[in-house]
């Protein structure tokens, strides 16, 4: 249940940054934090590719073992939130993020621990980032943006997202190629480090979950959110698709050129950034569910586009037909979640978890049917499997219609 708005420090100066407001304070976290993910971005998966041989299948169990372990800890970490607040919850998950970064540092680096080992503390980083960051930082987006402008409000954020994901590949290349992933994760644990700056300034909220750990695994599937958790676990398995395997496709077929990825993937964010915006608006002057219900058919044929190319020009033309059809869904999709979130009233904080634990089954369920299926045949059967689950996001506008 959420509590009144109470600022963090009792008085600011004049020209501090909480005189921006409460979004865009809390979107210029997130920014920063976007800046220090996206210098690893594509290259966490090909990272762990190069460290287990090429073996996808091993990188694919990598991630799903890190998304499994994530899952019991949803709910203790919200009742931990609900106690110390939502801006001390995002200052711990960003926390495990920048140790996340060091110990990965030290991975490169090739000391004397067993590399194993270090790769489980990462594994424990990213649980508190998971766990202790995004259900605070999605709790507060509700609450802090303007329910009228919320597409325009999102499509100016993805649009600065956009801005820096052309730089942030290119630089990501140009380090890795002429010093080695440990400056990436060097750069990536500094920024993160300051991410949390504009943390100090986010108004302080309270919540207090009211779901136990059983109530909230039978939540997931109960009547009231079943058409939410599957939307949501169908998102969370194509995303993984996207996050994990294009990567690692875009790194065979440039046959292990760090600065031909970085730049194939700039180049496609530029011809999708002026899309963001005219989407965003389009999501305030139409109904987001009508626009999820036709994109996600059209995001879907963008997967199989993706599943059938094999030379450079077609993975570009697929590559931008999917990133336009990419934005034509999430952005409305993302508008109606976080209007579902906000219009959840008290019960917010247990909308956004159950979301959250959904996103991670659906991840590690798609990750352990990857296995066997990019084992059996070719890794272009991943985006036939990421077409079929994308359409599964409809399910949230039949959520929404439950709830109107």
């Amino acid at each position: 249940m959420s509590e009144p708005l109470a600022s963090s420090f009792p008085a600011t100066h004049r020209r501090s940054i909480a005189h921006l407001g409460a979004f865009p304070t809390l979107a210029s976290n997130r920014l920063i934090g976007f800046i220090g993910s996206s210098m690893l971005g594509v290259f966490l998966p090909i990272f762990l590719y190069e460290f287990f041989d090429a073996s996808l299948s091993f990188v694919l169990l990598w991630f799903a073992i890190d998304f499994l372990i994530k899952l019991p800890f949803y709910v203790p970490a919200a009742r931990a939130f609900s106690r110390i607040g939502l801006v001390r919850s995002m200052m711990i998950g960003t926390l495990g993020m920048v140790l996340f970064y060091g110990v990965f540092f030290l991975l490169d680096k090739n000391i004397s621990f067993h590399p194993f080992v270090l790769m489980a503390i990462g594994m424990f980083g990213l649980s508190l980032d998971s766990t202790f960051y995004w259900s605070p930082f999605h709790i507060d987006m509700a609450k802090f943006m303007d329910a009228k402008r919320r597409g325009i409000q999102l499509g100016a954020y993805y649009s600065l997202q956009q801005i820096m994901s052309v730089v942030t590949p290119l630089a990501a290349a140009f380090l890795i190629a002429h010093f080695g992933y440990r400056a990436n994760f060097f750069a990536g644990l500094i920024i993160s480090f300051l991410s949390i700056i504009p943390l100090f300034f986010v108004p302080e909220r309270r919540v207090r979950y009211e779901f136990g750990y059983l109530e909230s695994l039978r939540k997931l599937f109960s009547k009231k959110f079943r058409a939410m958790s599957f939307s949501m676990m169908a998102l969370g398995a194509e995303n993984i698709v996207a996050s994990v395997v294009w990567p690692i496709f875009l790194f065979s077929l440039f046959r292990g050129s760090y600065l031909e990825v970085g730049g194939v993937t700039a180049a496609i964010i530029v011809i999708s950034l002026v899309l963001e915006m005219v989407v965003g608006k389009e999501t305030d002057r139409m109904r987001a569910g009508f626009m999820i219900k036709w994109g996600t058919w059209i995001y879907a044929l963008g997967w199989v586009a993706k599943g059938i190319v094999s030379t450079l020009t077609g993975v570009f033309a697929a590559s931008t037909f999917h990133s336009f059809s990419s934005i034509v869904v999430h952005t409305p999709l993302d508008a109606l979640t976080y209007q579902q979130a906000a219009d959840s009233g008290h019960y917010i904080d247990e909308y956004t978890v159950l979301r959250e634990m959904s996103l991670g089954i659906g991840r590690v369920v798609m990750l352990l049917l990857l296995i066997p299926l990019t084992t059996s045949f070719s890794i272009g059967y991943a985006f036939f499997a990421a077409a079929v689950v994308s359409l599964g996001m409809n399910w949230l506008v039949q959520y929404h219609a439950q709830e109107s």
